[in-house]
């Protein structure tokens, strides 16, 4: 029998570390049998997006699909969601063919409530790659943006570096930092310093974190330092509206000054035209050769960071359903412990 899942009733049964670990494993996966999964595929009319991310890992015996539906507005040259549904995972046992789980909602893994459990896996998949490609001795975080996303990253990137002693946190608006760290100082241990301008927020960081809705650049190549990692999340406005120009949150000089250049999904790159890696690689700055999946990385079939010296890059372009079907195998495993659900 399948099992029908609110995801609110979850609430404090997946900790981040095991959120992170399951994610990681499904990316194994995928760097292991690419065949078996699929880009996020996306349908769209002026400001309406249909999304749905499908996926399977041999592994873990799971396989399916992940889907969501939003309105944007994009207003100050930022994107916003107007109005979004529930998420919903769909998920199969791979082995018998069966319907295994339905989760209705995104996964409440952070300490927020309940109008904010949206879209929580994105930090998630952020913490995979980060893991392995910053310095295991990061001291300083950077980052950027002071919403949903940056509240998460920074518990994210907190978990896989305890060891992190400051934040430098930047976006556009003062009151936006100050109201930042107020809310966020007392559910981390390094501590919050608001900063005035975006080069302020990367001088001496170890780790920078872009989680913004931004369309133009916020991080520029030319403040970048050796040995630092460069994780960013801002994806395609393709399809969406008629913009100026595509999104960007870092310049191409960030990628110029890449030594090593990860993305979740290359292909995911090039169908979406995603500006941050699709126009450096159209300038020539750096070819689809040189940049590689997630899932290789994970799986060891590319080099992550080679000395502490190398800057890195992970562009976050997009969660992709081999992450969501092992969330949904962790959420379905921890339902079935805890007697949750719904049997259908």
């Amino acid at each position: 029998m399948a099992l029908l899942i609110k995801a609110e009733s979850l609430k404090g049964l997946i900790s981040i570390p095991e959120a992170i670990a399951a994610v990681r494993e499904g990316f194994r996966d995928q760097g292991e049998k690419p065949a078996y999964s699929a880009p996020r595929i996306r349908i769209q009319h002026e400001d309406r997006r249909v999304s749905v991310h499908p996926g399977g890992c041999h592994r873990l015996q799971v396989a399916g699909t992940f889907i969501h539906v939003e309105r944007f507005t994009f207003l100050g040259g930022a994107q916003q969601y107007e109005k979004a549904g529930k998420r919903v995972y769909v998920a199969y046992d791979s082995e018998t063919a069966e319907l295994k789980t339905i989760i209705v909602g995104s996964l409440p893994l952070f300490e927020e409530p309940p109008q904010d459990w949206f879209g929580t896996e994105t930090p998630i998949t952020g913490a995979v790659g980060t893991d392995i490609l910053a310095r295991v001795d990061c001291r300083v975080l950077g980052l950027y943006g002071t919403g949903r996303q940056a509240r998460r990253h920074l518990i994210a990137m907190c978990t896989i570096r305890p060891a992190i002693e400051t934040v430098h946190v930047f976006s556009r608006g003062a009151e936006n930092r100050a109201t930042f760290v107020e809310r966020m100082q007392p559910q981390v241990r390094a501590r919050l310093v608001a900063v005035e301008t975006p080069a302020a927020a990367a001088r001496s960081a170890d780790l920078i974190c872009l989680a913004t809705g931004s369309n133009v650049p916020v991080l520029l190549g030319e403040w970048l330092e050796k040995g630092q990692h460069v994780t960013s999340i801002v994806a395609s406005n393709k399809g969406v509206l008629l913009v100026s120009r595509p999104r960007r949150e870092f310049d191409d000089a960030v990628i110029a000054r890449a030594d090593r250049v990860i993305a979740t999904l290359k292909e995911q790159a090039i169908m979406d035209e995603q500006a941050d890696l699709f126009e450096p690689v159209e300038r020539g700055i750096i070819s689809w050769e040189r940049i590689s999946d997630l899932g290789e990385l994970v799986a060891g079939k590319v080099a992550g960071r080679r000395t502490p010296e190398e800057i890195t890059v992970f562009k976050q372009n997009s969660d992709q359903g081999v992450g969501f079907m092992a969330l949904a195998k962790l959420a379905h495993d921890k339902a079935r412990a805890g007697g949750l659900g719904i049997e259908i």
